[in-house]
Formats: structure tokens, sequence, C-alpha cells
């Protein structure tokens, strides 16, 4: 395994372990929240760099570890994988971009009316914009494999 995984996963945790130590001394609840979040997802990176380095790098796990990159090469350089992605990727992002014109035209109603007055609820629903468009792509990619297989 390479010593850039390793790396990362130490400035991960050092980021994160900072901007944990950070959020604890945050007065303002905003900041907190982010700085949180930033830790949390610092120091569960940087965890799983570190950790995934020491196993696939231990003498034992070695030869699986190439198993598995040769088996990873194989999956990104096929061309029907590649042709899936494709295709899948060209729905995804015509699904999201319905998506995304019918919530520009939502939120802008929502403010004209009064509903937002802040930036908050539309943080949360492009969050969960964001989950929906991964999540659609799972699904798309799932059914054009099938058409295939």
């Amino acid at each position: 395994m390479k010593k850039n995984t390793l790396i990362c996963g130490i400035i991960a945790l050092v980021i994160g372990i900072a901007a944990l130590m950070a959020a604890l001394n945050q007065t303002q609840d905003s900041i907190a929240g982010i700085l949180f979040g930033a830790a949390g997802s610092g120091i569960g990176l940087g965890a799983g760099g570190i950790i995934s380095f020491i196993y696939w790098s231990s003498g034992k796990n070695k030869k699986k570890y190439e198993e598995v990159l040769a088996r990873k090469d194989i999956e990104v350089n096929d061309e029907l994988n590649q042709k899936i992605r494709d295709k899948a990727g060209r729905i995804t992002n015509s699904i999201g971009l319905a998506v995304i014109i019918a919530l520009i035209l939502t939120l802008t109603i929502f403010e004209a009316l009064g509903f937002i007055t802040t930036g908050y609820m539309t943080v949360v629903i492009l969050s969960f914009y964001l989950l929906f468009r991964m999540i659609i792509y799972v699904v798309v990619f799932n059914s054009v494999r099938k058409e295939y297989v």
C-alpha cells in the first residue's frame, strides 16, 4: 500500500482533532456544529486511512491486497463497466437537473411567501438533494447493469 494513504490519514486525523478542540472551545452554536461535523469526518477518515494502511501493509495481507488491486483495475478499465457508468451518469445528470430546477423554483416561491427566511432550510434541502443524487445514481447504475448482464 502507498505511504500516501498513511500520510493523508494522519493529516485528516490531525485536522479532525484540531476541529474537535476548536469546537469544544466555541461558544457560538452555529460554528460549533460545523466544527463538530468537520471533526467527525476528519477523525473518521483519518482513522480509517491509518487502519487501512496498517491492515493492508501487514505481511499476511499483501497478497490479498494485490488481488484486490488487480480486480479493481479490471473493474475500472473494463469497457462494459465504462459504458454502464457513462450511461448511468447521463441519466442521473438529467434527473438531477430536473430536480435542481424544481428546487430552485420551489425555494424561490417559498422565500417570496416568507416561509424561508434563513439559509438553514436551503442547506438542509440541498443536503437531501446530494443524498438523493447519490442514491439515484446507484439505482440507475444497477438497473442499467441489469440490461447488459
